[in-house]
This record gives structure tokens, C-alpha cells and sequence, in this order.
């Protein structure tokens, strides 16, 4: 339950870096996993350019992606260097977030969010001043903010007319940027409301929220994740019939392994599979 309730909150941190990544000119493969060296660095701010850092999280390890990140910022010209020492500290906040109770938040009413806003607030000011704080987790601290507002709302305007009403009103008060933002992550929401759809309306609710070209791109990524998990969840099986292979000594097993990943993955998808196998194996504390 805590990873789906800080997973969620997320949608808002990414819903906002998506409208603010206007322009990103710099592309720098050479500090790029695959996946991204197609993609521009994201140096709209400081925050997105961690977070574009760190989505590499999975394809390489996290040692890779701190030198990955270096790298690119001793090339920037000195005015536009980011403080690396933030950066290390953002990926230590990252991490402590696991750490967070999860027992109170079983249910995602008004105390139980307020509770969370005050950990994550209490947990941003552990590892960075005020000001850090307001330039890394402004919009999304305010997203939440306005999570808080509506739940409180609803509470106290039974009536559906009036509940609009002021709840337009806390909009209006937004800048328009902001507006922009929740607005993103309220379509995100809504479009991951769909997945528990039969194909049929999912598809029909998807191409009215986003039209007909980005839901068949939806659906087209739903598609290819149904045949990767299809593949891994075969993959996974025979690994481990070849794992409980007492004939196989250890190397053996290691190298039939190996052998079964390249016979059953792209080479990209070999990486991803490394990672997810990585992380399966990794102590679980």
C-alpha cells in the first residue's frame, strides 16, 4: 500500500514535469542510458534534471547514473552548473522515502493525506534548506496542497453545485502554470482510472480523454507490455527449472541462463531483464 500511495502521489510530480519541459536543447548520448538517447536532457530545472537522471534507474545502476549525471554537468558552462551536492542528497531523500509508516495510510481520506503531506514536508526539510525545498518540490508540495483543499471541500459542501463552486475558486487563485499542472495530472489520473475497463470502453474513454491518435498509442503500449510480461512470466519459468537443475553445477546453470535471456529478449529488453533480476535477488530488508 505505501509504494501505491507515494506512487500515486508521484503522478503529480511527473504530470508537472511534463508541462514544464518546454524546450531541452542539449543531447549528450554519452550520458544517456538507451532508452533516453533519443530524448533531450531535460535542463528546464534543477529538479527535472535530476529526475531525467535518475529515470535511468533500472538500465544501469545508480553508480552509473551519479557519473552519468557529473559528467554532464562539468561540461555545462559554470553559471549553468547544478549543485552536485544537492543532487546526492536528492537521491538520499528519494531513498529515505521507503522509510516512510505505512500503517496510517491505509485508506486515503483527509488525515490520513494530511499525515503524509506532514512526513514528506518533515522529510524535505531534513535534507534541504527552505529555499531547496521550495525550488525542488514547490509544484508538487502544492498539488498535494491542493489534494488536501478538495477532500476538505467535499466534506464540507454536501451540496455538488456548491462543492464546484469553491473548489473552482481555489483554482482561479492558481497561476496558470499551476493550473496547467493539475490539470495534467488530473488527465493522468483519470486515464489510469480506465485500466479496470474492458478493452472496448477503455479505449472508447481513453480516445475521449486524450484522442483517437494518443489513445491508439496507449493502446499500442498496452499491447507490447501484455507481450513482454507474457515472455518474462515464460522466461522466469524456465529459469527456474534450470535453477532446481541438480545435474547443472552452478557455472552451468549461470551459462544456461544466460543462453535462455539472449534466445527470449531483444537486447534491450536483455537489460531490463538483468535489472528486474537484480532487483529480485537484491537483500530485502
Amino acid at each position: 500500500m505505501k509504494k501505491t500511495v507515494l506512487s500515486l502521489l508521484c503522478i503529480v510530480g511527473v504530470a508537472c514535469a511534463v508541462y514544464f519541459n518546454l524546450e531541452s536543447p542539449t543531447k549528450i548520448t554519452e550520458v544517456q542510458v538507451h532508452s533516453q538517447q533519443d530524448t533531450d536532457i531535460d535542463k528546464d530545472s534543477a529538479r527535472d534534471t535530476f529526475d531525467y537522471f535518475l529515470a535511468g534507474l533500472g538500465e544501469e545502476d545508480l553508480k552509473t547514473l551519479k557519473a552519468n549525471f557529473l559528467r554532464f554537468n562539468q561540461e555545462q558552462a559554470e553559471g549553468y552548473q547544478l549543485d552536485e551536492d544537492l543532487f546526492k542528497r536528492f537521491i538520499e531523500y528519494r531513498a529515505a522515502l521507503a522509510d516512510l509508516e505505512s500503517g496510517a495510510f491505509q485508506n486515503l481520506d483527509f488525515n490520513a493525506l494530511q499525515q503524509l503531506d506532514d512526513q514528506l514536508l518533515a522529510l524535505q526539510l531534513r535534507y534541504f534548506s527552505a529555499a531547496e525545498q521550495q525550488t525542488l518540490f514547490a509544484n508538487e508540495n502544492t498539488m498535494r496542497q491542493l489534494a488536501l483543499m478538495q477532500l476538505r471541500l467535499k466534506e464540507q459542501f454536501q451540496d455538488k453545485e456548491a462543492y464546484q463552486q469553491a473548489w473552482q475558486q481555489e483554482l482561479d487563485q492558481l497561476s496558470p502554470d499551476l493550473q496547467q499542472g493539475y490539470r495534467n495530472a488530473s488527465l493522468l489520473t483519470e486515464i489510469h482510472d480506465t485500466e479496470a475497463l474492458d478493452d472496448q470502453n477503455r479505449y472508447l474513454q481513453q480516445q475521449a480523454l486524450v484522442g483517437t491518435e494518443a489513445a491508439d498509442r496507449l493502446e499500442q503500449l498496452r499491447t507490447d507490455r501484455k507481450a513482454f510480461q507474457l515472455k518474462l512470466d515464460n522466461y522466469l519459468a524456465l529459469r527456474a527449472e534450470i535453477s532446481a537443475d541438480h545435474n547443472l553445477d552452478a557455472d552451468a546453470q549461470l551459462t544456461a541462463i544466460d543462453e535462455l535471456r539472449h534466445q527470449t529478449f531483444s537486447a534491450d529488453q536483455q537489460r531490463r531483464v538483468r535489472a528486474l533480476e537484480s532487483m529480485d535477488n537484491s537483500p530485502k530488508s
